[in-house]
């Protein structure tokens, strides 16, 4: 078994570049391969401010749980409120975003283990 703590793991800041002066955004890589995990990995996102995440796609699904604050996520063809208690599926190769409009946005993603150099060094094979 392995535990730990929201408080103990590292917080990255994935800010987008141009957004810096409007708010930010930050993961926390919870769960996945290097803790042990065989098949999927959990990261906490915390957008605060006016601020969104970069538009982007990828190869796998994610999932995602909201925890506090209130937000919207973005595709090309809609947008959807979400609050605390909202889930929301992505599927793979779907372009979109999340915006924190004001205030504090949280939330818990889920994706397929084996993608977290993707995302933090960007080695995509």
């Amino acid at each position: 078994m392995y535990f730990t703590d929201l408080d103990k793991t590292e917080e990255v800041d994935i800010t987008p570049e141009p957004l810096k002066e409007k708010g930010k955004a930050t993961v926390r890589w919870l769960l996945g391969e290097p803790e042990g995990a065989p098949n999927f990995e959990m990261r906490y996102f915390s957008l605060s401010g006016e601020i969104t995440t970069e538009w982007h796609s990828h190869a796998w699904e994610h999932q995602v749980y909201v925890v506090k604050g209130k937000g919207k996520v973005r595709t090309e063809d809609k947008e959807i409120d979400l609050e605390p208690g909202s889930a929301v599926f992505v599927p793979a190769g779907e372009e979109h975003h999340f915006v924190c409009p004001e205030g504090q946005f949280d939330f818990i993603c889920v994706v397929p283990k084996g993608t977290r150099p993707c995302m933090i060094e960007g080695k995509c094979d």
